[in-house]
């Protein structure tokens, strides 16, 4: 038991470690690039530090996966040159052990990247976002808890929720007249993006002529408008900083209105098994520690998982370009990198099993 915990303190300091120079290198040139955007509008250094720091949840989980292969084979690495490994095995705790305490450590992380995912970074992003652009430019736009307000000449509309592509959910619109008094309101449940405005599904309206109101309803109502576009770009939240809650409601969205949903789908099935990578990229590290390689130095260590992090990133994005283009199922496709990768983890280990069996069959052999 306290090998085990040995074992996982050294693999979450390694990573944490290589989470903080990663995420440290991230927001350096971000806010390199960021410089020059200082004095637009009310964008100052004030908001610059905001934006970094509500940026941190995003990188975390961005460069986890990497942080993890990388700390992890640096720490077990660092085990394995001071023979600490080799001892471990001497006083008779055995390589299925050793690997157990590794995959302990993973699921732990595994799960501190999901809650960040779906709990943290949403929020994080949206704000981070707004501090960003709505500071940069002059808007009419207001975002609350409550939704998003717009004013529209003489129009004021009011969003619950605005997905991205410029979809939004429960509508009102009020149309003023020149005394600002209202003139009519348009509630609607779901809308999709029409020029400048929006076609509203399942409307009801309501007009106000000489204080009596009437209402009629629509199953749908063409909004002309004059919504900007950067403005809602600016505003709308993207699919890879949603929630798997909400992503997953929003696919459904897409469905129901028949539209197509699967670029999300596949990014909802992405967001699904970064956990897995987590625990696939720990699992790759140990058997680099084992064998030959413990007399590796830290240099070479650190270009090994560079490299793995490396080919990972690059077989995950041309899968994902090959199955977008032959309309491939998106959970096969979001599966197979891991998929991959696990097979490839499972091989070194079977070779580095093979080959402790066989050198003790062979020291066996020359005793005799």
């Amino acid at each position: 038991m306290i090998v085990n915990r040995y074992i996982q303190r050294n693999i979450h300091l390694g990573t944490a470690s290589a989470l903080l120079l990663l995420v440290s290198l991230a927001l350096f040139f971000t806010f390199v690039q960021e410089i020059d955007n200082l004095g637009k509008g009310g964008y100052g250094i004030r908001q610059l530090l905001e934006y970094l720091a509500l940026s941190v949840p995003s990188n975390v989980v961005a460069f986890l996966p990497l942080a993890v292969l990388l700390g992890s084979m640096l720490s077990l690495g660092s085990l394995a040159s001071n023979s600490e490994l080799i001892a471990m095995q001497a006083s008779g705790i055995t390589l299925q052990r050793m690997l157990g305490a590794v995959l302990q450590a993973a699921l732990l992380l595994a799960l501190v990247s999901f809650l960040l995912s779906d709990w943290v970074v949403p929020d994080s992003e949206a704000n981070a976002r707004k501090i960003k652009n709505l500071s940069r430019q002059q808007t009419s736009a207001l975002d609350t808890r409550q939704g998003l307000w717009l004013k529209d000449e003489s129009k004021v509309v009011h969003v619950a929720e605005l997905l991205p592509n410029g979809y939004a959910r429960d509508i009102e619109i009020y149309h003023l007249d020149e005394q600002g008094g209202l003139k009519t309101m348009i509630k609607a449940e779901t809308a999709q993006p029409l020029g400048g405005g929006w076609e509203l599904h399942r409307v009801k309206q309501t007009s106000m002529s000489k204080g009596q109101a009437s209402s009629q309803q629509f199953e749908r109502l063409v909004y002309p408008g004059n919504l900007s576009h950067e403005l809602l770009q600016v505003l709308m939240v993207e699919p890879r900083q949603m929630s798997s809650r909400n992503l997953f409601a929003y696919i459904r969205f897409l469905d129901e209105n028949r539209l197509d949903a699967e670029v999300e789908r596949l990014i909802f099935w992405q967001k699904m098994f970064v956990p897995v990578t987590i625990v696939i990229m720990c699992l790759l590290a140990f058997p680099f520690v084992l064998g030959s390689q413990r007399q590796s130095n830290t240099g070479q260590r650190l270009l090994i998982g560079i490299l793995l992090g490396l080919s990972f990133v690059a077989v995950d994005r041309i899968l994902t370009q090959v199955g977008i283009r032959i309309g491939a199922n998106a959970f096969a496709v979001a599966l197979m990198p891991n998929l991959l990768f696990f097979a490839l983890a499972v091989y070194l280990l079977a070779g580095k099993s093979v080959q402790g069996a066989g050198g003790s069959l062979f020291s066996r052999l020359l005793r005799r």
